[in-house]
């Protein structure tokens, strides 16, 4: 489990270096700083960014070894993609990872991976939408994981989110903040959120939006995608996250 402390950015910095609110929150992409200098970790670069970067730039978080300070809340389009008005700029939730040569780099990467995973399972995100920012605008970023010369490679990379992915069973359900592990009976939508066709929670897979309400949802069962996520079928045949933040027990 990573740190994560916040260091948010003002609102003057805001309209200075990002596109406002209003990202979608559909990706996750991965970055490296490329900056080697001593003393220039997670930490450094968020008072980088709460003093006002120089640079037209901007992300979400920072990640080290010891943690990961978030700079900017997920409804802000960052400029980090390179894509102008794209989904890398528009619709993604960016993560720096730190390669100061006075820190330690791979613990660095196995931050970044457990703090993607708690963005994907808050924002619905699918592993299949964790992307490099190569991926929007060709650019050689992450550099050291792209090579594969620090020891870590892309694959690598999403090896280990998919480890950190696996999802096991807390032992008591009932004081649990994250997942129902048994058949819940009915539930309420305490936060809108989607209902899927299937359990690979993906865009297209959307099938209609559940406001917030006093509306009673019967739950079938528990399944779970490859990864070991659970999601609830409901009676109508859809699936809706177990994310606590979303929904609760009737």
């Amino acid at each position: 489990m990573v740190n994560i402390r916040k260091n948010l950015v003002s609102q003057s910095i805001i309209n200075t270096v990002t596109s406002g609110t209003g990202n979608g929150r559909k990706w996750i992409t991965i970055h490296e700083t490329d900056n080697e200098n001593t003393t220039a970790n997670a930490d450094a670069h968020g008072r980088l960014q709460a003093g006002g970067n120089s640079r037209s730039a901007s992300w979400h978080y920072t990640v080290d070894e010891k943690e990961a300070v978030q700079s900017f809340n997920h409804n802000i389009k960052c400029w980090a993609a390179g894509d102008g008005s794209g989904n890398g700029n528009a619709n993604s939730i960016h993560i720096e990872i730190c390669v100061n040569k006075d820190g330690n780099y791979k613990k660095a990467v196995e931050n970044a991976a457990a703090l993607a995973k708690k963005i994907m399972e808050a924002e619905n995100i699918p592993l299949d939408r964790v992307v490099q920012h190569n991926h929007w605008s060709g650019k050689n970023c992450p550099s050291k994981i792209r090579s594969g010369k620090a020891g870590v490679t892309w694959a690598g990379f999403k090896d280990i989110l998919k480890e950190v992915t696996t999802v096991s069973k807390p032992e008591n359900p009932s004081t649990s903040n994250n997942y129902y592990t048994s058949n819940p009976g009915k539930i309420k939508v305490i936060k809108t959120c989607w209902q899927y066709k299937g359990t690979n929670f993906v865009e297209g897979n959307r099938v209609q939006k559940v406001a917030a309400g006093p509306i009673e949802y019967t739950v079938k069962k528990i399944e779970h995608t490859k990864a070991g996520t659970p999601r609830l079928l409901m009676k109508n045949g859809t699936y809706m996250t177990t994310n606590k933040k979303y929904v609760k027990k009737a």
